[in-house]
């Protein structure tokens, strides 16, 4: 059931954005029971990628309760240069966030990391090819199951159950340190270093 009520919501999203993704990366309409409300574009990236600059894009959704009580959901999605190594470089970068706690975990049926700390705000992240998107709630608030899958649908999840890209992935590939990058820069091709002088 889960699987068919994706799949339809997927299905009117990818007609109502004409079979692409959306233009400015995230949804800007209603998912479910929640409401959307804006949309910001950011160049201060939260997950910067040395040598990999990205924009970022960002909606707001909300639901209204009873007492007057609201639950808001945030939406990322940070696209970047290029999708090489991005899945471990990002998970390096998440990984070192003071306060949280990075572990993989599966959601609407996907690999997932989930980003949590003690009274604060929660977050699903995964990256998908060149994308990392991120799906943030209040403290003790679940994930809501129509904004997941709606995002995971246009945004399918490159990572494993380990937390890894699956070796197939445009995002798979070790991340680089700085002193790799300098090694690379002064490593010749094969058949040049071959030929140098002794």
């Amino acid at each position: 059931m889960r699987i068919v009520l994706r799949s339809i919501v997927v299905c009117s999203l990818l007609a109502a954005c004409g079979a692409t993704l959306p233009p400015r990366y995230v949804i800007e309409q209603d998912l479910g029971p929640f409401a959307y409300r804006r949309y910001q574009k950011s160049l201060d990236i939260e997950v910067p990628i040395e040598s990999n600059p990205a924009t970022g894009h960002t909606a707001s959704y909300l639901r209204r309760g009873s007492q007057d009580e609201v639950a808001v959901v945030t939406a990322f999605v940070t696209v970047y240069a290029r999708a090489k190594s991005l899945a471990a470089e990002a998970k390096q970068a998440l990984s070192n966030l003071g306060g949280y706690e990075l572990a993989p975990s599966e959601l609407a049926g996907e690999y997932v990391w989930l980003l949590e700390a003690p009274d604060r705000e929660r977050w699903c992240v995964w990256v998908s090819e060149k994308r990392l998107v991120k799906i943030g709630v209040q403290p003790g608030q679940e994930f809501p199951a129509s904004v997941v899958e709606a995002y995971l649908g246009l945004y399918p999840s490159d990572l494993t159950e380990h937390g890894v890209a699956r070796v197939d992935a445009a995002s798979a590939g070790k991340a680089k340190t700085a002193a790799q990058d300098d090694d690379d820069s002064l490593t010749l091709p094969r058949d040049l270093r071959e030929n140098a002088p002794r």
